[in-house]
């Protein structure tokens, strides 16, 4: 009953401000107002609303004076809301194509800015990339899964290659970051919901420059390596 509840609540929630900070664009002259809001009004009153207790180590690590790309692993649907509150930038997404016919969070994506992966084909994703190389090179901070899908059992799964492909071609430095509890809270698969505690470790910005798409393969594995160092 009591995790019905707290889905429907976040569900609501969720819809609420995707549709309204959209909205508000016009009204500050800036397409950032739906990331002032995911970090200070859809965060702060979701997490507590699922039982959330969010702790974040290393802020301090984040660059402030040019873009990154934080790489993370993924272990629950409450990632985003943790990542939107704990990391000290505003942050975009990396969603697909398919998700703007998404009712709500179609919308969301395509008004906050979010950047947009047409993976229908090789070429179009390509073309893609770069696109999205091109607005980070423009000092937008976006957030990676390099696992590419939630984990099934809390561990983190070998990193894949995109995420480091888009950091050599942006030319930006790649912050790792590791959130552990949220697979406890809800881990994939299970409908039952588990208050309890998130840590947030976030490790230094691993230079881009000592890599390139040849070697981009041990460009991941060194980002792993890194996320790992920083299980609580």
């Amino acid at each position: 009953m009591f995790t019905f509840l707290r889905i429907f609540l976040m569900a609501i929630w969720s819809a609420v401000l995707m549709v309204l900070s959209p909205l508000l664009i016009p009204v500050f002259f800036s397409r950032k107002v739906p990331l002032f809001v995911g970090r200070y009004v859809f965060s702060p009153v979701l997490l507590p609303m699922v039982g959330i207790e969010l702790t974040t180590n290393g802020a301090e690590n984040v660059p402030q004076d040019r873009p990154v790309i934080f790489v993370s692993n993924h272990c629950s649907h409450f990632d985003i809301a943790c990542l939107f509150r704990a990391l000290p930038r505003y942050i975009y997404f990396v969603a697909k194509k398919e998700l703007l016919w998404t009712p709500f969070l179609g919308f969301h994506l395509w008004a906050a800015g979010h950047i947009i992966i047409d993976r229908s084909n090789r070429k179009k994703a390509v073309k893609s990339l770069r696109k999205a190389a091109a607005k980070i090179k423009g000092g937008k901070c976006i957030t990676l899964y390099p696992e590419g899908t939630r984990s099934s059992d809390g561990e983190v799964a070998a990193f894949k290659k995109g995420a480091f492909h888009l950091a050599i071609d942006a030319g930006v430095d790649v912050v790792p970051v590791h959130i552990d509890g949220t697979f406890k809270i809800w881990p994939k698969g299970r409908w039952k919901i588990k208050p309890g505690k998130v840590v947030v470790n976030i490790g230094k910005p691993i230079t881009t420059a000592n890599y390139t798409k040849q070697t981009s393969k041990a460009f991941a594995e060194k980002a792993r390596e890194e996320v790992l160092k920083l299980r609580s």
